[in-house]
């Protein structure tokens, strides 16, 4: 039997849940949810299911649909615990116990935000803009190893971020309230934001992989690491080349990338830099 690791603070966001479920029977629904995470058909709430069997942690969960707001404040209760390291995980994203402890562990080792690349809803492309930089290979001895590199912008759908990382980047961040009482210190840095950054419109996951940057820490991807979204499975292996699972995603995979190709050879569309 494997270990288990120190105690982390979890986070996922239920807005999905609660708009199918509704206010009248959230609590309820969360609380039966809660205690049979691996029977539950929300993605993110199975991976706590995994996470249980990898280590102890404290949970809160957010149902709001403004995520640049709940992202911050989960930000601002990290920083308020005692844990070393926030697990982030989005209700639609699944990954396994192997994954989640590797993660985990990677961010211990160093001290910085790890990210499990997954692809997007359509298919067609993964939640990232550009892997670079040498291949970091960590072996954790009987708990497995890890192999990490740089990444240029990524979702957020399952990323640790250790409180290193976090204190450096609220250090300059604006600060808001929690509460709405007008009255308490501000207790939460605007780290998840979205708006134009070098003529682009990015979302909140985005912003924040630009705030690692400038700080000097940019996030690391976690290489071989099976995740699922939106109920496709895939990952970038050790090339850097992106692996889905089912022969229709791959397919679908496939004649996006035939397709970049015809518009980058016509000049219709650059292809970005390797």
């Amino acid at each position: 039997m494997t270990e288990p690791l120190a105690p982390i603070f979890a986070s996922t966001y239920l807005y999905g849940a609660h708009k199918n479920v509704g206010a009248e029977r959230w609590d309820a629904w969360l609380a039966h949810q809660l205690a049979h995470l691996d029977e539950s058909a929300w993605a993110g709430l199975r991976t706590l299911g995994e996470l249980k069997r990898v280590c102890t942690f404290d949970l809160v969960t957010d149902n709001s649909t403004y995520i640049t707001r709940a992202r911050s404040v989960m930000a601002g209760r990290f920083l308020r615990g005692s844990k070393d390291v926030w697990l982030t995980v989005d209700d639609d994203v699944y990954a396994d116990e192997d994954v989640l402890r590797r993660v985990v562990l990677a961010c211990r080792e160093t001290r910085a935000g790890v990210a499990v690349p997954y692809i997007n809803r359509n298919g067609l492309s993964m939640t990232f803009r550009r892997l670079y930089g040498p291949t970091l290979h960590l072996d954790f001895g009987s708990q497995g190893s890890a192999s990490l590199r740089s990444v240029d912008r990524i979702g957020f759908g399952l990323v640790a971020l250790h409180r290193d990382l976090v204190m450096l980047l609220a250090k300059d961040a604006p600060m808001f309230r929690e509460g709405n009482d007008g009255k308490s210190e501000p207790d939460c840095p605007a780290l998840f934001l979205e708006g134009a950054q070098d003529g682009d419109w990015v979302g909140e996951d985005y912003y924040a992989s630009r705030l690692c940057e400038d700080a000097g820490k940019p996030l690391w991807a976690m290489l071989s690491a099976p995740c699922e979204h939106a109920g496709i499975t895939a990952m970038v292996d050790m090339q850097g080349h992106i692996r889905v699972q089912g022969l229709a995603a791959a397919e679908t995979l496939d004649r996006a990338f035939r397709e970049r190709e015809r518009e980058a050879e016509t000049g219709r569309y650059k292809l970005p830099p390797e």
